[in-house]
């Protein structure tokens, strides 16, 4: 089954039902692809701000497919990061990316510059 993960802030655009994110994520949907997220993701997206009307329409989207960290993951996300110049400030998205890697899943997110790094060692991103 092809999965395509979302990033915090495409999970954030999901609430826009107009927006570029949600087209895209019905479309991917559409040709069988599963909505998911990681952990960390998820974890950003839900300490909001954020209404419960907001997190229950998001939640229909991802359908608890929510993907939790372990081992490989947290190794693949110290390679990511060490593979990139070991940037503080992009941990969370070396969680990210990694997770999306190790579930062969596509990822989308708006902040292409922050993940376009780990395109050369494996990341499949969903250009918008």
């Amino acid at each position: 089954m092809r999965v395509l993960h979302l990033d915090t802030n495409a999970l954030i655009y999901l609430l826009d039902p107009d927006g570029p994110v949600f087209a895209k994520t019905r479309a991917r949907c559409q040709q069988g692809v599963l909505p998911a997220t990681s952990a960390v993701a998820w974890h950003e997206f839900v300490r909001g701000p954020l209404k419960t009307d907001e997190l229950l329409l998001v939640e229909r989207v991802v359908g608890g497919r929510i993907h939790p960290l372990d081992r490989s993951i947290a190794e693949t996300a110290a390679r990511l990061f060490n593979a990139t110049g070991r940037r503080r400030a992009s941990t969370a998205d070396c969680l990210i990316a990694a997770a999306a890697m190790e579930k062969g899943a596509e990822l989308i997110t708006a902040n292409l510059e922050d993940f376009t790094p780990f395109v050369p060692m494996g990341l499949n991103l969903v250009q918008l």
